[in-house]
């Protein structure tokens, strides 16, 4: 017959091994998390794919940093140029080129003879021609305007 000091003891066995079974189901769940935000984060290291055909354009890109600030300065309109291997950006209202840093991640080349730059994830922020107008940042030690990641517009 059983007692109830029996009762505490089955009760007690059952207890570690449903702590490690929520422990291991935490520690899975963890694990999935970071994989996903991995996963997310990479392309800033790595910029996007080059697509068949592409031939890679030249373009400045600050490195990667995990800071969540930019400078809050506007760039006047500029138009996607190509000047031989480099992407550049001309002003519309001067036509001067501007010397900019893109931030990590970007990347630019040439496909089907027509200049493309693209966001880390292979987002067209803009092909040849178009006319960039919502671009932020701020002027760096070198004289360049550092393009600000956020709230730039892509999909052109």
């Amino acid at each position: 017959m059983a007692t109830s000091s029996d009762a505490v003891a089955v009760t007690n066995d059952r207890r570690p091994r449903r702590r490690r079974t929520v422990l291991r189901w935490i520690m899975v769940v963890v694990a999935i998390v970071l994989a996903l935000a991995a996963w997310r984060v990479l392309p800033v290291f790595t910029g996007p794919a080059l697509p068949a055909g592409a031939t890679r354009l030249h373009i400045a890109t600050a490195p990667p940093t995990f800071t969540s600030g930019c400078a809050a300065a506007a760039l006047a309109p500029a138009r996607v140029a190509r000047s031989g291997d480099d992407l550049v950006l001309i002003t519309v209202d001067t036509g001067d080129t501007v010397s900019v840093v893109w931030p990590a991640g970007f990347a630019a080349w040439s496909l089907d003879g027509a200049a493309v730059l693209a966001d880390p994830w292979g987002s067209v922020v803009g092909r040849e021609g178009d006319i960039l107008d919502s671009l932020g940042g701020g002027g760096g030690l070198d004289d360049a305007f550092y393009i600000c990641p956020y709230g730039i517009v892509t999909g052109r």
